[in-house]
C-alpha cells in the first residue's frame, strides 16, 4: 500500500509545481495581493496554511512532535515559499515511513484550539492530501480574479 501512497503524493507534487511555477513566472508580486472575494485573503496565505496544515497533521498529530505553526507574512515570494514545501515533502516521506505498515491503526491526538481527534493515518494521509487540492482551486480561483489565466493544474494535464 505504501507505494501506491507515495505515487499518489507524487503526483500531488507535480501538480504542487506546475502551480508554483505558475506563480512565479506569471503572477509574481500579486502573491501578496489581498482578494476581497476571499475575504482578503491572499495566494500567499493559502500556500502557507496548506503547509501548516501538514505540519498540523503529519507531524502534531500523527508523530505527536511539537510544533508551532508559522506565519504567512514570514514567506512573501515565491523563493521563500518553495523551501517550505521541500519540509512538507520531506515530512511526508518521515510520515509514509513510520506509518508503512500501520495506516489502519487508529490515532488519537489533540489539535490546536484543544480539538479531540481519531484517525488512523490513511485517513490523515487523505485528509492533507483532499485539503492542498481544495485550496489550490481556490487559489487558482484567486489567480484568475487577479486577471492571470491559470493553467491546467490537476494531475492528469490535457
Amino acid at each position: 500500500m505504501i507505494q501506491v501512497l507515495q505515487k499518489q503524493y507524487a503526483l500531488l507534487q507535480g501538480s504542487r509545481e506546475v502551480v508554483l511555477n505558475f506563480i512565479e513566472t506569471k503572477v509574481g508580486a500579486d502573491l501578496n495581493t489581498p482578494v476581497p472575494a476571499y475575504e482578503n485573503s491572499t495566494i500567499r496565505y493559502l500556500l502557507v496554511h496548506t503547509a501548516n496544515a501538514y505540519f498540523q497533521w503529519l507531524l502534531r498529530f500523527a508523530m505527536n512532535k511539537p510544533l508551532e505553526l508559522l506565519s504567512d507574512g514570514d514567506f512573501n515570494t515565491i523563493s521563500l515559499i518553495r523551501p517550505l514545501f521541500q519540509q512538507v515533502d520531506d515530512t511526508m516521506a518521515a510520515f509514509l515511513e513510520n506509518f508503512s505498515d500501520q495506516m489502519e491503526i487508529p490515532l488519537h491526538g489533540t489539535l490546536s484550539r484543544n480539538r479531540e481527534v481519531n484517525a488512523t493515518p490513511l485517513q490523515v494521509f487523505t485528509h492533507v492530501l483532499t485539503h492542498e487540492f481544495h485550496h489550490k482551486g481556490q487559489i487558482m480561483s484567486m489567480c484568475r480574479l487577479l486577471g492571470y489565466t491559470p493553467p491546467d493544474t490537476d494531475v492528469i494535464r490535457f
